[in-house]
């Protein structure tokens, strides 16, 4: 009997028409947009966790929040880091454009003044990502270079706006960029408790000092 089984179920296997392209087509795009949705729903999750003051949310959380699975996430992504990688890359997309808008003041002092406002835009959108990395960067070569690469980027615009002779004053330059960072951000809007608008004048008056002392 289980001989003739067998032989009955090859001779159906052999006589059933494969599958046609139509049908296994819609097939897998279903599965991709499902693998696209669920992979954006994870990511949505921990930057939410993120913003929302969480540092350091675990893989427990983001499957959580994302309404997925625990083997879900690590489907999609093979670690914690390479998810943070992903929401690093999604915040310097939004970061890049505005800190590179150009400036319309007169004088230099007057640019570096007026670079202050689009600079506390986009640090009160970043801060919450920036605090989630540095926690991390001693665990992430990436997020390590990421964080270095920021503050370089943070003081080349400071230094394009700047006539060549004022970027030779050491002091001055260090100074500046310190004022000016998202680090001191970070401090005036978490540790001293000040609101953006506050914050926000309390760098403008910092540096409108500094550069008073330059001629």
């Amino acid at each position: 009997m289980s001989l003739s089984l067998k032989a009955s179920s090859r001779s159906v296997t052999a006589s059933a028409p494969a599958p046609s392209a139509a049908v296994v087509g819609p097939k897998l795009d279903g599965r991709l947009n499902r693998s696209v949705v669920t992979r954006k729903k994870i990511v949505t999750a921990l930057t939410a966790l993120v913003e929302e003051g969480h540092v350091s949310p675990t893989a427990e959380q983001v499957a959580v929040r994302a309404e997925v699975g625990l083997r879900t996430v690590f489907r999609h992504f093979d670690d914690m880091d390479s998810l943070y990688r992903e929401i690093s890359q999604i915040a310097e997309a939004h970061v890049t454009p505005v800190l590179l808008v150009r400036l319309l003041a007169p004088t230099w002092k007057e640019r570096v003044l007026e670079s202050i406002e689009l600079r506390s835009e986009v640090y009160d959108r970043v801060a919450a990502h920036y605090l989630a990395a540095q926690v991390h960067r001693h665990q992430s070569p990436y997020l390590a270079q990421n964080i270095m690469a920021a503050a370089k980027l943070q003081r080349d615009l400071l230094k394009r706006l700047m006539p060549p002779e004022a970027t030779q004053e050491k002091h001055l330059l260090e100074a500046l960029d310190l004022t000016m960072s998202l680090d001191a951000w970070v401090r005036l809007r978490r540790e001293q408790g000040l609101t953006a608008p506050e914050a926000h004048q309390a760098i403008r008056l910092a540096v409108s000092a500094l550069l008073a002392l330059v001629a």
